[in-house]
């Protein structure tokens, strides 16, 4: 009896523990600009960062971080796709002064991207984007 308690024990932990690892990675990815973009009032030099999220549904609270801490923490919308992308990427919106303003990251092999800003807001066409790649 005491053995198949622990048996049962140890089985729960590591189905908890499996869950959690596959539940983490699922909110991170990584995002490298080509240029200079604007997130949130804030200027992000060409590099790559490290995406993250938290929330449920489709607002989430994104962070973006660099190899020296967070950077920004911006509002977002979690959009579910029908296919998965190809390839990680993201789109900016070009401003009257030339400022390139990120609104969207996308995720190779995933069948959701992030929103962000006034795009969040509303659904922008493929036409209207600037688009990089991660």
């Amino acid at each position: 009896m005491r053995k198949t308690r622990l048996t049962a024990g140890l089985l729960a932990f590591s189905l908890l523990l499996a869950a959690g690892a596959i539940a983490g990675s699922s909110n991170k990815g990584t995002l490298k600009v080509d240029d200079t973009v604007t997130v949130a009032g804030k200027q992000l030099p060409a590099g790559t960062y490290q995406v993250e999220w938290t929330g449920s549904g489709s607002s989430v609270e994104v962070s973006i971080s660099g190899s020296k801490g967070a950077v920004v923490n911006v509002p977002a919308r979690l959009l579910q796709l029908k296919k998965a992308g190809a390839e990680n990427g993201y789109s900016t919106n070009t401003d009257q002064a030339g400022n390139k303003e990120l609104t969207g990251i996308f995720f190779g092999g995933k069948k959701y991207q992030l929103s962000i800003g006034e795009a969040s807001a509303a659904t922008i066409a493929p036409s209207d984007k600037t688009q990089g790649s991660n």
